[in-house]
């Protein structure tokens, strides 16, 4: 999103002012605009009105997979930072809260469920960056 504290927002503001960042890369996910996210639960409450058999546990992320030295590299290349990024384990990268080496989710329940698919999750960077634009 291009509101409140998250990871693009960090990354924008450290890459902007730091030659290299060490970003962990033994953690994967599907970023998720915030965006795609108000969509998808539009569209499910919707056909969950019209159909009250609908529900249940849906997983919703996006596409594709990536690391956070990945998703902060793609941060990078769209907003034109020549800041670097090199990988690291999460091993030297300590934080209070235990983060899963794999946070990646089985969506074909909400495909299957809602025909709703997995959005790129570049194309949500690129409107994000676009919003922070003076």
């Amino acid at each position: 999103s291009a509101h409140g504290a998250n990871f693009v927002r960090t990354m924008l503001r450290l890459g902007a002012g730091r030659e290299a960042l060490r970003v962990v890369a033994d953690q994967h996910g599907g970023p998720t605009p915030a965006a795609g996210i108000a969509a998808a639960g539009l569209a499910m409450l919707g056909a969950m009105r019209a159909d009250g058999g609908l529900g249940g546990l849906y997983h919703f992320s996006g596409a594709p997979d990536t690391s956070w030295a990945g998703f902060a590299r793609e941060i990078m290349a769209q907003a034109g930072l020549s800041c670097r990024i090199t990988d690291i384990p999460t091993t030297d990268y300590p934080t209070p809260a235990r983060r899963p080496a794999n946070s990646r989710l089985n969506c074909a329940a909400i495909l299957r469920d809602f025909g709703i698919s997995r959005p790129d999750w570049r194309a949500g960077l690129a409107q994000v960056l676009q919003e922070l634009k003076p």
